[in-house]
C-alpha cells in the first residue's frame, strides 16, 4: 500500500510536529507503508526521512525534470531517502502524477499546496486521512468540506490521534474480510 503525505515544505517546524513526523514515519514503516512524497522538506520530508531509517519503502515524485535540478533547490530533501525517484516538472503535473500513483493520503499541517494536493486526491476518488490539530490547512478541511457542498463517494477521516487516523485509512484502502 502506498501513502502520500502531504504538508507543509517549510522548515520551520514545531517541535510538537516535529516529533509526530518522526512517530508517523515509524508508525507507517512498522505497518508496511510504501512513503511517498512530493521530495520536499518541511513535514513530509521529516515524515519520509523517519520512514526511510525505519526500512520503510519511499518514492519521491520530485517536481524539477531531474536529480541535479531537484538538488539545487532549497526546498528540495535529499534522494538518499528514496528509493525510487520520479521527475515530474511542474507542481501541478507533479502532484497530479503522484496522486493517481497512491492508494491514499495522508495530511499533516499544510499549506497552500497541501490545499490543492487534498483536493486533487478527493477529486480523484482517495481515501484520506487528516491529523488535526497540527496547525496550517489540516486544521481547516473539516470547514472546508463543509461549505464545499459536494458529496464525495471516497472517506475522510479527521483524527488527532495519528495512530487512529492510519489505522482507519488503512482498513478503507484495505478492508478486513
Amino acid at each position: 500500500m502506498k501513502l502520500a503525505i502531504l504538508g507543509s515544505a517549510v522548515d520551520t517546524i514545531s517541535e510538537e510536529n516535529q516529533n509526530l513526523c518522526k512517530e508517523v514515519g515509524e508508525y507507517l514503516a512498522q505497518k508496511q507503508i510504501t512513503v511517498v512524497t512530493g521530495g520536499s522538506h518541511g513535514v513530509p520530508g521529516l515524515v519520509v526521512k523517519s520512514a526511510f531509517e525505519a526500512g520503510a519503502e519511499t518514492e519521491a515524485y520530485s517536481p524539477d525534470e531531474d536529480e541535479e535540478h531537484h538538488q539545487l533547490r532549497a526546498d528540495n530533501i535529499s534522494l538518499k531517502y528514496f528509493k525510487s525517484t520520479k521527475f515530474i516538472p511542474g507542481f501541478t503535473a507533479r502532484s497530479l502524477e503522484m496522486i493517481k500513483n497512491v492508494d491514499g493520503v495522508l495530511v499533516i499541517n499544510g499549506r497552500i499546496g497541501t490545499l490543492s494536493e487534498f483536493t486533487i486526491a478527493l477529486e480523484e476518488g482517495l481515501n484520506i486521512a487528516v491529523i488535526k490539530n497540527t496547525g496550517g490547512i489540516a486544521d481547516h478541511l473539516e470547514y472546508i468540506i463543509s461549505v464545499a457542498k459536494k458529496e464525495f463517494s471516497n472517506k475522510i477521516v479527521f483524527d488527532t490521534d495519528y495512530k487512529v487516523a492510519i489505522d482507519k485509512l488503512i482498513d478503507l484502502i484495505s478492508p478486513k474480510s
